[in-house]
Order: C-alpha cells, then sequence, then structure tokens
C-alpha cells in the first residue's frame, strides 16, 4: 500500500513540475505578444494619422448614400428602369 502512495505522490510531483514548466513557457510567450503588441501599437499611430483624410472622404460618401436625396434618385431610377 505504501508503494502506491509514492507512486502517487511521485506522479503528482512530476505532474505538478510539467505544469509550472509549461506555465513559465506561457507567460513568456504572453511577454513577447504583448511587447510585439506595444510596438505595432506605438509605430502605427502615426501611419493612421495620415489615413484620416481618406477615412472621412469614405464617411461623407457612406453618409450621401444612406441620405434620403439617394434613396429619391433611386426611386426614380427605378422608375425608368423597369422593362
Amino acid at each position: 500500500m505504501e508503494t502506491i502512495y509514492i507512486v502517487c505522490a511521485v506522479a503528482a510531483t512530476l505532474a505538478f513540475v510539467a505544469l509550472a514548466i509549461q506555465a513559465i513557457l506561457t507567460l513568456q510567450q504572453v511577454r513577447h505578444t504583448a511587447r510585439a503588441v506595444e510596438f505595432l501599437a506605438l509605430n502605427a499611430d502615426g501611419k493612421l494619422t495620415a489615413l484620416d483624410p481618406a477615412i472621412e472622404t469614405v464617411k461623407s460618401v457612406s453618409s450621401a448614400l444612406t441620405s434620403g436625396w439617394f434613396k429619391i434618385a433611386q426611386s426614380v431610377y427605378g422608375l425608368f428602369s423597369r422593362k
């Protein structure tokens, strides 16, 4: 019976050591990923502000497309394009 306890204790110890090693490796990868994301965020900030004029143009075009005037124009075009 004592042998079973020893085997179980060794198995539990090995499982705990494996879990600890895996946790350390995972935390190292998380740290590496966080550094990469921080680097990306710092470098992308300046580049994204350069896109502001294009984004504003797209917003104005999309708001024009969803406005009432465009819907009226679509309806009129639909009346004339029916066969």
